[in-house]
This record gives C-alpha cells, structure tokens and sequence, in this order.
C-alpha cells in the first residue's frame, strides 16, 4: 500500500488587507507499507535504478 499525494490546504478570507490568502502543504511518495524491502517495487528490474523520490512542498498565495 502507498500514499502516494497528499494536498492539505486552508484558506482565510479578508484578512490584513488581503482578499483571501491559502496555506497549503502537499507531498508525493510519503509513505510505503510493504513486507518487501530489498528495493521499491516500482523500481522493476532488479532494483538498481534511483529510488522513487519524496517531495514536500508548501506554500501561500495571497489575493489583494
């Protein structure tokens, strides 16, 4: 089983000046849960290529 993306965003109306302005997080390749553990599954072959990367990202995008 894999989480494999995740958003988690919020956004405040007419704050500071501000129309709107939204946080948000999001990831890809969190998480694996798998009894096999010599390489990833989605590597193919006999796992000697790169590993699938993780990436984390947030940010805000403000509305004047």
């Amino acid at each position: 089983i894999r989480l494999k993306q995740v958003e988690i965003g919020y956004t405040i109306r007419e704050w500071a000046h501000m129309k709107s302005l939204r946080l948000y997080f999001n990831g890809t390749n969190l998480l694996t849960w798998s009894k096999f553990k010599l390489w990833d599954v989605e590597m193919a072959g006999n796992g000697l290529g790169y590993p699938v990367q993780r990436v984390f990202n947030m940010g805000a995008l403000a509305t004047f």
